[in-house]
């Protein structure tokens, strides 16, 4: 499938028998594989550590950036803007580095990625949940979007993709804030509601489908994900629509929904507990904000921290506030 995601036969048996993939098998709860175009991506914290693809002469390679292979770790004053640059390496390199890689990462990585790893990682393990987390940092590519034109293509990123796991295969698409960072201002939940709006179209969806019966098919052929479902008719087997979700985390004594209502509607809604609307306001910003606000669902939970969040089934609505 030209610009979208899934894997060819010989990269999957070629990384199925490399020390990398046992690797992620061996640490469910800290790595992540995600199917990309003709590579995987490995994610610890949410952070991609690694790209993992086919060298010209067909064994694997391995691009990371040298921040997560250095030192830093050690230094007495730690800039986590610092950045390092693009290096070739073999996937045994990630093995015997990845004590380092975790640490480096660790430094730079936000509690709202760290979040997203517990959460993704404690769906996947839990073999009763009724979903399971395909991808994370999820972008589609505006090749495969040709049939639209320049300004309706979807440029943007989403959290997490999910999937349910009995059919209809409901599709989740998932954006997740911890706290009250970024959910005001221009990156905040506004930004978000656009690119909800911008993607909910025939093209996006059906290149997402696409994409999710490939990756379904690669992650089981690597045994990464088990008991994971399978596609056989794209136009049969998922649901109608595509569900949006948006997740907000917090371990703070004030919930972040009054500051969420905020941000959705040009009125002060009492249940959402909203004090003050922004100027950076779903209703007032674009035409379709009413309408997209209406397909979203906005979940909120009081957590102990990033990384206990007590959530094993991502979507299950009894893990969350009434």
């Amino acid at each position: 499938m030209q610009n979208l995601r899934g894997i060819n036969s010989k990269l999957i048996s070629s990384f199925k028998e490399s020390k990398l993939c046992q690797l992620i098998k061996e640490n469910p709860d800290r790595l992540l594989a995600c199917i990309r175009n003709n590579a995987i991506g490995i994610y610890y914290n949410a952070d991609r550590i690694a790209m993992v693809s086919l060298a010209k002469d067909g064994n694997l390679k391995c691009e990371i950036n040298s921040y997560y292979l250095s030192d830093f770790y050690l230094r007495e004053n730690k800039d986590t803007r610092e950045a390092g640059i693009d290096e070739t390496h073999v996937p045994a390199d990630i093995v015997t580095s990845f004590e380092k890689i975790k640490k480096n990462s660790d430094l730079r990585s936000t509690p709202e990625k760290k979040a997203q790893q517990a959460l993704v990682s404690a769906t996947n393990a839990n073999k009763d949940s009724a979903w399971v987390c395909i991808d994370i940092e999820y972008r589609q590519s505006t090749k495969a979007q040709s049939t639209l034109v320049e300004a309706n293509r979807f440029t943007g990123r989403f959290d997490i993709i999910a999937i349910y796991k009995e059919k209809p295969y409901r599709i989740a698409i998932i954006e997740l804030k911890y706290n009250d960072a970024a959910i005001g201002g221009k990156s905040g939940v506004v930004k978000h509601l656009k690119d909800f709006s911008k993607f909910n179209n025939n093209t996006c969806i059906e290149n997402l489908k696409k994409e999710i019966k490939m990756q379904l098919s690669n992650l089981s052929e690597l045994e990464i994900l088990k008991d994971i479902p399978s596609i056989d008719d794209i136009n049969q087997d998922f649901a109608a629509e595509v569900e949006f979700y948006m997740i907000f985390l917090y371990d703070t004594e004030l919930s972040p929904r009054g500051k969420v209502g905020g941000c959705l509607f040009k009125e002060k809604h009492p249940e959402w507990g909203t004090k003050r609307v922004s100027k950076y306001n779903a209703e007032i910003e674009f035409p379709e904000g009413s309408y997209i606000i209406q397909k979203v669902a906005f979940l909120f939970k009081r957590v102990p921290s990033e990384l206990k969040t007590g959530i094993n089934d991502i979507l299950e609505i009894n893990n969350y506030e009434k």
